[in-house]
């Protein structure tokens, strides 16, 4: 059973590996990251109070997956969700959002949302399983933008 806690910098060594090319960073973070990923882009922005970023874990404490939260009053912005390569294909990313999405309500969320790469099905997949709506497309960068009202949510 996956569980999560606050990402360290340790953690962070291990995440930048899970990344093994140019497309690969696109498809996890978009635009805004560049290749090859580096420490400091991963954590650029944990400076800021309103943002949080989580690691999964399983049965031991190397993390499996990790997700970032930024705050924007009652709504959360859900971001760089990833998995580890040698782990994916077995449901876990379900989980991970779950997590992700529990956490959020946890720190006060009302609503969720996220933009994902319209080229991502396996995302695009897991983030409709787990309720997000469609609420704009951004053709230039090639992103959806997608909700989830918590208050309407069934856990």
């Amino acid at each position: 059973m996956l569980s999560i806690r606050p990402r360290s910098s340790d953690d962070c060594h291990l995440i930048v590996s899970w990344v093994p090319d140019a497309e690969a960073l696109y498809l996890f973070a978009g635009p805004r990251l560049r290749w090859p990923l580096t420490l400091n882009q991963l954590t650029s922005g944990e400076q800021s109070p309103e943002q949080t970023a989580w690691v999964a874990v399983d049965a031991g404490p190397e993390p499996i997956g990790q997700f970032e939260l930024t705050m924007h009053d009652s709504h959360a912005h859900l971001g760089r969700v990833l998995l580890d390569p040698t782990v994916r294909g077995r449901g876990l990313a379900h989980d991970l959002v779950r997590l992700a999405v529990a956490q959020a309500r946890a720190l006060g969320a009302t609503s969720i949302g996220l933009n994902v790469v319209t080229g991502n099905r396996p995302a695009l997949r897991t983030y409709e399983r787990a309720g997000f709506v469609e609420t704009s497309r951004q053709d230039a960068v090639r992103s959806l933008a997608m909700t989830l009202n918590l208050a309407t949510h069934v856990r």
